[in-house]
């Protein structure tokens, strides 16, 4: 299922500052946040092309738009052995960036398009995978080339809307499809399907301080949960399972600590592993949600990307919320990146 973009009226205003204060401001200690987005409240089909692609948020909390208009940047990764090394999963592509998303080069070829998802194999040099409408690819070159890798995936059943490489196994790798969850031990060449059989699955996260701990948000079925690195799952409670869930994440501080956001759920938080969920967020202006992250930056604090309401931020686990920006856009990704 593609996520379609709205089109409907109104005014946007967005303020950002140039690369180079940007890169000034910068302290190198901390985790960066890239927002993959587009300025969709008011946009008219045939119009103009509205500002989008890739942003980066400065120390002060402005944001930088960086490189080219992408009408649909959906998620970012980096190369953590060299964090200046970027890939974006775009509609046209993977893009790739060495200098921090100043400047980008197309890396696929015409064969790829509608990519979802990339993902940096952190130990295993070079290889870099992308899950796309049309399938699964594998680069092992830092991104100069391109396979694909649909080995084990049924016929028909390629779309991968979400694909995380283990952050602790070289060549381990999970992808999220239209027909469920598949595991890759060899680095994408064979896929072993582990759960969810016929369920669209729409994001998976692993617990960076608990690593056999991750999460998935599906297409009208809710949450899953596995405790296991991924190789059995659980669903979460059974008055979500009717919902569509497009974003989950673990704090990377405390890994009991979980949000999920999706269509007419608020914002929902876990504060014991995922055993159990509140509905938090109902003084939001929405209820319907593209993005949820923790940030990297600051221990507890919720980071919650609207349908083309804006970027919020709560520091009380979703029981109030700030505003952070970005009215009037769609927020594919919320991506950080940690210096080296």
């Amino acid at each position: 299922m593609m996520r379609a973009l709205p089109a409907v009226l109104g005014l946007v205003f967005l303020s950002v500052v140039s690369p180079e204060r940007a890169a000034a401001q910068s302290t190198a200690a901390d985790p960066v946040l890239y927002a993959g987005y587009i300025l969709s409240k008011g946009y008219v089909v045939g119009g103009p092309l509205a500002e989008s692609g890739l942003l980066r948020r400065g120390p002060d909390g402005q944001w930088v738009h960086l490189g080219p208009n992408n009408p649909r940047v959906n998620a970012l990764s980096y190369d953590p052995a060299r964090p200046e090394t970027l890939f974006v999963a775009a509609g046209n592509g993977v893009l790739r960036s060495f200098d921090g998303g100043r400047n980008w080069r197309i890396t696929t070829d015409w064969r790829v398009t509608e990519v979802q998802d990339v993902s940096v194999d952190a130990h295993a040099d070079g290889f870099v995978y992308a899950g796309a409408a049309y399938g699964i690819w594998r680069s092992e070159d830092g991104g100069e080339s391109w396979h694909e890798a649909v080995g084990g995936l049924p016929e028909g059943k390629t779309y991968t809307e979400t694909i995380e490489a283990d952050r602790t196994t070289a060549y381990r790798v999970l992808a999220g499809t239209d027909d469920g969850i598949y595991v890759s031990t060899d680095g994408a060449r064979l896929w072993l399907r582990v759960g969810l059989p016929g369920i669209e699955v729409l994001d998976l996260q692993q617990s960076r301080s608990e690593p056999e701990v991750w999460l998935a948000g599906t297409y009208r079925h809710g949450l899953y949960r596995s405790t296991d690195g991924g190789r059995t799952w659980q669903p979460g409670p059974a008055e979500w399972a009717g919902h569509s869930i497009h974003a989950v994440a673990i704090d990377p501080h405390d890994g009991r600590r979980m949000a999920a956001a999706g269509w007419d759920t608020g914002v929902l938080v876990s504060t014991d592993g995922g055993r159990t969920w509140s509905r938090r967020g109902r003084a939001l202006p929405t209820d319907d949600f593209y993005e949820v992250a923790f940030d990297a930056a600051t221990p507890g604090r919720i980071l919650a990307a609207t349908l083309e309401e804006g970027l919020f931020a709560s520091d009380d686990l979703g029981r109030s919320w700030t505003p952070q920006g970005l009215a009037g856009s769609l927020i594919f990704d919320l991506a950080f990146v940690y210096p080296r």
